[in-house]
C-alpha cells in the first residue's frame, strides 16, 4: 500500500468528489490530506480544521 495506496486513494477522491455534486452535497464535506505517522501536530490541526468547517457547513441535509 505503500507504493500505489496515495494513488488509489486519489482516484477514489475523485469519484467521492463527483458523487458529492451528484447528491448535491457541498465538496467540502470531504478532505484529503497526506499526513504521515510522524506527523502529529499536523494531524491534529487537520482535524480541528476540517472539524470546524464540518460545524460550519451544519448538519447534512439527508440526516433525519
Amino acid at each position: 500500500h505503500y507504493k500505489d495506496g496515495n494513488l488509489k486513494a486519489e482516484k477514489r477522491a475523485e469519484a467521492i468528489t463527483l458523487m458529492l455534486e451528484d447528491f448535491g452535497l457541498e465538496e467540502a464535506r470531504f478532505r484529503l490530506e497526506w499526513v504521515s505517522a510522524s506527523e502529529g501536530p499536523k494531524f491534529a490541526q487537520v482535524a480541528r480544521e476540517f472539524t470546524a468547517k464540518i460545524k460550519e457547513l451544519g448538519p447534512s441535509p439527508y440526516k433525519t
